[in-house]
């Protein structure tokens, strides 16, 4: 039955950061369109974000999903180690999962951040809060090993 939630709470942090990413993403586009002037109405923006979620979401998804299923189990072996709160440890790699994943994909695109709105220095750390955010979404969906009620 662990195994069921394991997985589900997987899925719960895929979609975490892959909608907080693109909507990030989309928000700092709409910035850098607004900076040079461009008119964007609420309801031209909120198009652009679903445009975005059905466009770009499911890509993304997919190397969220593979990043994560390397930092997941990762911050499981290192909160075995060290005793530190639960979600310190997996907000910590959903964190450093998306700050590589990006720096990876800039690199394999021969230096091009493919997405967009992390192409600044805020974008960036946008997106790797997004993997923060979901870590803490698997710490807290996921019960603590052996029983062990640590936060």
């Amino acid at each position: 039955m662990a195994i069921i939630r394991v997985v589900i709470a997987n899925l719960a942090a895929v979609v975490a950061m892959m909608v907080l990413g693109v909507i990030a993403q989309s928000l700092f586009v709409l910035s850098g369109l607004a900076s040079v002037g461009a008119d964007i109405r609420a309801a031209d923006a909120l198009a652009m974000m679903a445009d975005d979620l059905v466009g770009l979401g499911p890509l993304y998804a997919i190397f969220i999903a593979l990043g994560l299923a390397l930092a997941l189990p990762a911050a499981a072996l290192v909160g075995r180690i060290i005793k530190v709160p639960r979600a310190l440890v997996f907000g910590v790699a959903g964190l450093v999962c998306m700050a590589v994943m990006l720096t990876l994909m800039k690199e394999v695109f021969f230096g091009v951040q493919v997405i967009a709105g992390a192409r600044s220095l805020w974008g960036f750390w946008a997106q790797a809060l997004a993997g923060g955010v979901s870590g803490l979404a698997f710490a807290a969906l996921t019960p603590a090993p052996g029983g062990q009620n640590r936060p």
